[in-house]
């Protein structure tokens, strides 16, 4: 399940940057939809990465919190495609290390997503263990 899709990485980003940032070609005229692809797929992955720690999925419905996570991850994938091109703009990383941040925070519940947590009960089993037989015994001690 993807958390984000093209057309609205697109809508928050200049198209000429996401050519610019999609396309290896540099007269290009159109993004690379295979570049952006990729770009939502890490962003899925590190979503899903820090989700499944809580939550079962895929998710029955996606918040807009994570589709908006998604895509600052996106785009900071983007951005630091391009190591020979200027520093990343305070924006693209702020917005990354706050979707960190905050996909940490569900993780560890701190923040909640509004959603059935996947994490349930334990089955309640047997606890079973293997030990030497007791130096100390009862009759011992109360010899003392």
């Amino acid at each position: 399940m993807s958390y984000a899709d093209a057309a609205a990485l697109a809508r928050m980003m200049p198209e000429r940057t996401l050519i610019e940032l999609s396309n290896d070609n540099a007269p290009a005229q159109v993004a690379d939809a295979t570049v952006i692809a990729d770009a939502l797929l890490y962003a899925d992955a590190l979503v899903d990465a820090r989700l499944r720690q809580r939550y079962t999925l895929p998710l029955a419905e996606v918040p807009v919190e994570v589709t908006q996570w998604a895509l600052a991850l996106a785009r900071h994938w983007l951005y630091a495609r391009r190591p020979d091109g200027p520093d990343l703009p305070i924006a693209v990383t702020a917005a990354y290390k706050e979707a960190l941040t905050s996909l940490d925070a569900v993780r560890d519940g701190k923040l909640s997503l509004g959603l059935p947590s996947g994490d349930a009960a334990a089955e309640p089993g047997r606890v079973v263990v293997a030990a030497p037989e007791r130096t100390f015994t009862d009759a011992m001690w109360n010899t003392y």
